[in-house]
């Protein structure tokens, strides 16, 4: 019978520990995944905000289309796809934070170059150019 009880307080101190390790873990995660979420948040918005660019100067200067149906959601997508930026989003989101009418896409052709920053090449691109 005091063989049982001792099994079964070991048992239940077992359980215990691992219930403990177990919330240790998982506040462990919660945490990491918090600061993780956080370091993203903090480098989007600094791409959105702050003044990056794909290589630093001199860069590579690339020739960059613009054609009358291009939204400006268009123009992001490609300006990626020819690491003219660092994000789509960022710089689109950029581009939505400013005056409607100082961001109108002028169709033609730009020169513009991967040490470019937000700015510049929407200014480029753009009435405000």
């Amino acid at each position: 019978m005091i063989y049982q009880q001792n099994i079964q307080r070991t048992l239940n101190t077992l359980r215990l520990l691992l219930a403990l390790c177990v919330n240790i873990l998982m506040m462990v995660l919660v945490v990491y995944g918090i600061g993780t979420a956080c370091l993203q948040g903090y480098h989007f918005c600094y791409e959105i905000f702050g003044s990056v660019v794909i290589e630093d100067a001199p860069g590579t200067e690339q020739t960059f289309l613009v054609t009358e149906a291009d939204t400006m959601w268009d123009v992001a997508g490609r300006l990626e796809q020819e690491n003219l930026i660092v994000n789509r989003y960022s710089f689109f989101i950029r581009t939505k934070l400013m005056d409607p009418e100082t961001v109108s896409l002028y169709p033609g052709e730009y020169v513009l170059n991967t040490s470019m920053t937000y700015e510049e090449i929407i200014n480029q691109l753009t009435a405000s150019g």
